[in-house]
């Protein structure tokens, strides 16, 4: 990965910090999602909250060069990962520390996989029709939820628990006194109430779509 110029650098070492301990603390997926963010171009950029109004975002860098690309290469999930940008608010990491920066880069780092998933298959679409990736955000959002809730499980401290319980992303298992489980249920609702998204209404737009990729 790449970063963007004239970050402030404690700024960088929390991201670099926040690889490091995905790399550590995750689950399989974890650390290959991670892996191939490290070893591409993707580029990460520090902006205040007020520019990107969220904890953090993935977006394709310019739509127009990654069209240009679709109509004349065919790219790898690893070249791919090269049109695609990250961008963390500068208060995320303020004000949640490390525990917000490493669930910004799990959630937005499975976005960014899926989003160069959809490049590299549209790339591909003449010789592997039947190989498109192109979710919708319903199916985007629930695997970045999912995967969030599986990495608290994974780190398994007080602190990240909680807030999987309080985002609903986690419950308890059994009678309510189990242990914590990923909440299908919870994240679902989540969906529902934040986003308007739901698998059997309205699923929102696709992947290729929200880059604004022609297909």
């Amino acid at each position: 990965m790449k970063f963007d110029r004239n970050i402030n650098k404690k700024y960088r070492k929390s991201v670099e910090d926040a690889f490091a301990t995905i790399l550590a603390k995750g689950n399989d997926e974890h650390r290959h999602v991670m892996n191939e963010i490290l070893q591409s171009d993707l580029l990460i950029r520090v902006q205040p909250v007020r520019e990107i109004n969220a904890s953090g975002i993935t977006g394709v860098i310019s739509s127009i060069q990654t069209n240009y690309k679709l109509a004349t290469e065919r790219l790898s999930l690893r070249e791919a990962l090269g049109e695609i940008y990250i961008a963390i608010a500068e208060e995320t990491i303020d004000t949640g520390g490390q525990r917000g920066c490493e669930g910004t880069f799990v959630h937005e780092g499975r976005h960014a996989y899926d989003f160069a998933q959809t490049i590299a298959s549209l790339s591909n679409r003449d010789m592997n029709p039947l190989g498109i990736f192109n979710p919708t955000l319903y199916e985007l959002e629930l695997a970045a939820h999912t995967t969030s809730g599986e990495y608290m499980l994974c780190v398994n401290k007080d602190e990240y628990i909680e807030e999987g319980l309080g985002l609903m992303i986690l419950c308890r298992d059994g009678e309510g006194d189990g242990p914590c489980v990923v909440s299908d249920e919870g994240i679902n609702t989540r969906l529902r109430d934040s986003y308007g998204l739901a698998v059997d209404a309205n699923q929102g737009a696709t992947a290729s779509e929200m880059m604004g990729l022609v297909i």
